[in-house]
């Protein structure tokens, strides 16, 4: 069975009357990847903005027109 994750492809094989996990855990198992896979790209790109050099400490602001 394929699973795509954006950027991930994983084939994985099961054996005829071997199921290891319930279509349940797996659908949990799948989920917490998920969520551990988007919390570390969320921590990446804090780590990114957090060290990107700006050109200013805040940006500028217009007064009247």
């Amino acid at each position: 069975m394929p699973i795509h994750v954006e950027e991930m492809t994983s084939e994985i094989t099961v054996m005829d009357g071997e199921l290891p996990f319930s279509e349940a855990q797996l659908e949990k198992l799948v989920n917490l990847v998920l969520r551990r896979l988007e919390g570390k790209q969320r921590e990446a790109q804090k780590r990114q903005d957090a060290t990107q050099l700006r050109s200013g400490s805040a940006p500028s602001v217009r007064i009247g027109k």
